[in-house]
């Protein structure tokens, strides 16, 4: 066997009797296996004898024992299962090898694309804030009667598209450090109420400028989870501006807030035009478009409720949209 793999000669398949003179059949075929243990084996056996078949299962892998005398038939058939099972064990060793090496080539690429992503994206950002507060500069020290021709409406629209693109780099900056494993959530016990409750007071501002009302239901009490105060408020406030941005004009929206013996739920339910099946199945994939459009202009990057999914996952939240 060693002069065979010396000259580099595929031993795919031994045969070995149980008893010969010298070493039995079990002994050598655990001397083989460990030289080659990939390598199948067979043992013939004239006798019932159990305590060599289990040695060899036990110390050689053994594929099979055959015991005499053996029908030709099974015996060759037992031959070429064997044979063949040695070489298909032995391509799809070679594809997981090629495949591990594929995978972890393609994960350094995203890990480096990652990293130029982040770079890219932070450096981006100052630049943007500079051009927004431009923009209100030139609004602040103007008005309408002293700048001339549209000047006023393009500082409306600079300070707009630069807000829309800082809102996107963040939410690019968020996903990418959700990608790269690198947030980490420290949670801890926490009142989930008053968080709520000035969202909704904040919210219910803006709702008023589209003849929005905004309704918070609730019993007063604590209502203490486990989840982390900067991604929580994150969170609601993405659901409620959300629930504002795509309601048309006149509608309401209810934000409650029950308990029972296992969950804490929040629920924000608007009167929008709801979700086809298709838009349920994307709602919460990165960057997806839905068909209903915010309803007062507002921008929309197609980023937040990937986010808001990752980081409830993330705090052992569950997220559900249902369509009356």
């Amino acid at each position: 066997i060693e002069e065979l793999l010396e000259e580099n000669i595929e031993i795919p398949l031994v045969i070995s009797d149980q008893l010969m003179p010298g070493m039995k059949g079990d002994e050598l075929l655990k001397q083989i296996h460990a030289i080659i243990p990939k390598t199948l084996k067979i043992l013939l056996t004239g006798q019932a004898d159990a305590d060599a078949v289990g040695k060899a299962v036990n110390n050689a892998n053994l594929y099979r024992y055959i015991a005499k005398p053996w029908e030709p038939t099974d015996f060759n058939l037992t031959v070429t299962e064997a044979v063949h099972s040695y070489f298909q064990e032995k391509e799809l060793t070679e594809f997981y090898a090629d495949l591990e090496k594929k995978v972890a080539k393609r994960t350094e690429e995203l890990k480096q694309k990652n990293e130029f992503l982040g770079i890219a994206v932070h450096d981006l950002r100052n630049p943007l804030a500079a051009i927004r507060g431009y923009a209100e500069m030139i609004k602040g020290d103007y008005n309408e009667t002293t700048l001339e021709g549209d000047t006023f409406d393009l500082a409306d629209q600079i300070i707009n598209s630069s807000q829309y693109m800082i809102e996107l780099i963040e939410g690019l900056l968020e996903v990418n450090q959700i990608e790269t494993g690198k947030m980490n959530l420290s949670l801890c016990v926490m009142d989930i109420l008053p968080i709520l409750q000035w969202l909704t007071d904040h919210y219910t501002e803006l709702a008023k400028a589209k003849g929005i009302t905004l309704q918070f239901q609730c019993i007063e009490k604590s209502y203490n989870i486990l989840g982390n105060e900067n991604s929580l408020r994150q969170v609601l406030d993405n659901l409620i501006s959300n629930a504002v941005k795509y309601s048309p004009y006149g509608k309401s929206i209810s934000v409650r807030l029950n308990e029972d013996d296992k969950w804490i739920r929040c629920e924000i339910q608007d009167e929008g035009p709801g979700l086809s099946d298709e838009d349920q199945q994307k709602l919460f994939l990165q960057f997806s478009r839905l068909t209903p459009q915010p309803t007062g202009n507002e921008n929309s990057t197609g980023l937040g409720l990937f986010i808001v999914k990752k980081l409830v996952d993330s705090m052992r939240g569950k997220t559900c949209a249902t369509v009356f």
